[in-house]
């Protein structure tokens, strides 16, 4: 699928913004900067998981799952919060063990703005995409590199406070407080979807009266059918739709398949939140 594609661009985007940090981190001896890569690192673990997650998600329905395999969107956002639980104690590890002393110089700057460049475009790539394929998967990753890109002007910024200090003469190692404040966010981002995603395991019960609306209106169009049950379930940042129909004895097997396909068409094109739809003639 294309949205696989964009994914994939993104997520070899991000593995090279996270790479580059790292090693301008430790070439000149930025703490903040070794920091913000690991997030970048987050995000790039991030997009692998949304992959996969997006190609298990897909799955049809069955006896086995029977309202689909939606919430492995949420055990996958589960993992990555988990994941960034821990790597913010290693940022806080690296607070207080790590002695560097950074020393800002040009090329400390133009590979700043060039990465700053390269995640920008991540951006908009997952923005434009998502909102062209209404992914919403796409959306949520958008935000994810959102702020990873406001962190790495964050980065920037403290770079030109650090030189502004030593001109001033003041004792401050603002490198410190930035690697602080980076793992005070991570702390912040990491419990917020462990609870978030906890809570989209533990129930997925949630009508959506939009869907529910649009589907209504597109069966009604069709005269062939009848709607005789509707449930919608959130799953994740996405909605499962399970309808029950019946159709006009008149119509034959091939002109019920292409009503289906019709519904299910109009039904993704109107409302980006839907993305698995189940119908079955009763």
């Amino acid at each position: 699928m294309k949205e696989d594609r964009i994914i994939i661009i993104t997520m070899i985007l991000n593995f090279i913004v996270a790479v580059f940090k790292m090693l301008a981190g430790i070439i000149f001896s930025f703490s903040t900067l070794i920091a913000d890569s690991i997030q970048s690192f987050i995000d790039f673990v991030t997009d692998i998981t949304s992959l996969i997650a997006n190609k298990i998600g897909r799955r049809r329905a069955n006896k086995t799952y029977p309202f689909g395999y939606g919430q492995v969107y949420a055990v996958a956002n589960l993992f990555t919060g988990a994941l960034l639980f821990l790597i913010g104690i290693f940022i806080v590890c690296q607070f207080f063990f790590f002695e560097g002393e950074v020393n800002p110089k040009l090329e400390l700057f133009a590979i700043m703005l060039v990465l700053i460049a390269i995640k920008s475009i991540t951006v908009y790539l997952l923005q434009h995409y998502g909102k062209n394929y209404k992914s919403e998967l796409m959306i949520e990753s958008s935000k994810e590199s959102f702020a990873d890109l406001a962190s790495t002007c964050v980065v920037l910024v403290i770079s030109m406070l650090v030189i502004l200090f030593r001109q001033l003469n003041l004792d401050i190692n603002i490198d410190k407080i930035g690697s602080l404040g980076i793992a005070i966010y991570v702390f912040y981002i990491a419990i917020k979807m462990i609870i978030y995603n906890i809570k989209e395991i533990l129930t997925n019960t949630e009508e959506n009266a939009d869907i529910n609306e649009d589907v209504k209106y597109e069966i009604e169009k069709i005269k062939q059918i009848e709607l005789k049950q509707l449930r919608t379930i959130k799953m994740s940042t996405y909605y499962s739709v399970f309808i029950k129909v019946k159709a006009d004895e008149k119509i034959n097997i091939k002109q019920y398949i292409q009503i289906e396909k019709k519904i299910k068409a109009n039904l993704k094109a109107k409302n980006k939140a839907i993305r698995f739809i189940d119908i079955q003639p009763v």
